[in-house]
């Protein structure tokens, strides 16, 4: 165990979440190597082998939110609901971008989707929602030639619905609408929140 806390390499030390990792109990550990473990023998674009989690040099593309997304996404694949939870929410604590923000909300909105978590689900749509003034420009700029979708606007739309919140929800989707995102099935919806 101590020449385990000794190593400082590996895409963890290229992240600097060594001393995060080292702070975790024996169990979330082991969930770490876990999804780890996944990730290199299930994704063949993913770039590093198994024991690059913890030892060599390593240089990565990756920040500390896409790494951990990209591992509680594997856990949310394999049907490990709790593991992919916590591992997105340590994700979104670590400091990143807006939009790295956005995509790890996304998972975790389909994540309580699958849970029929009523609450999360409103509680991350509208997170979400609140969040895309700041991260709308990268969004645009990487669906430059398609009309983007953002599944949050959607959710939280129905989620004000099924509270009686018509005009809220009304808003909302002429906010999403204005702004040049796609929201399936825009005109039934509309019609359906303007019946009194």
């Amino acid at each position: 165990m101590i020449n385990f806390l000794r190593k400082k390499g590996g895409i963890l030390g290229a992240l600097g979440l060594t001393d995060w990792f080292s702070s975790l109990g024996r169990d979330r550990k082991r969930k770490v190597r876990y999804a780890f473990s996944l990730k290199v023998t299930k994704d063949l674009s993913f770039p590093y082998k198994a024991g690059d989690l913890e030892k060599g040099k390593i240089t990565t593309l990756y920040t500390k939110r896409t790494f951990l997304g990209t591992l509680a996404q594997t856990l949310l694949l394999e049907g490990d609901y709790k593991g992919a939870e916590w591992l997105y929410l340590e994700a979104i604590k670590m400091e990143g971008t807006p939009y790295e923000e956005h995509l790890i909300l996304n998972d975790l909105l389909l994540l309580y989707q699958k849970l029929k978590d009523f609450k999360k689900m409103e509680e991350i749509s509208k997170r979400d929602v609140e969040l895309f003034s700041e991260y709308k420009e990268e969004l645009f700029n990487r669906y430059k030639n398609t009309q983007p979708q953002v599944n949050s606007f959607s959710v939280y739309i129905y989620m004000l619905e099924r509270k009686g919140k018509k005009e809220e929800a009304l808003k909302v989707l002429d906010y999403a609408l204005s702004e040049g995102l796609y929201v399936p099935f825009a005109n039934d919806i509309r019609k359906r929140l303007m019946v009194k």
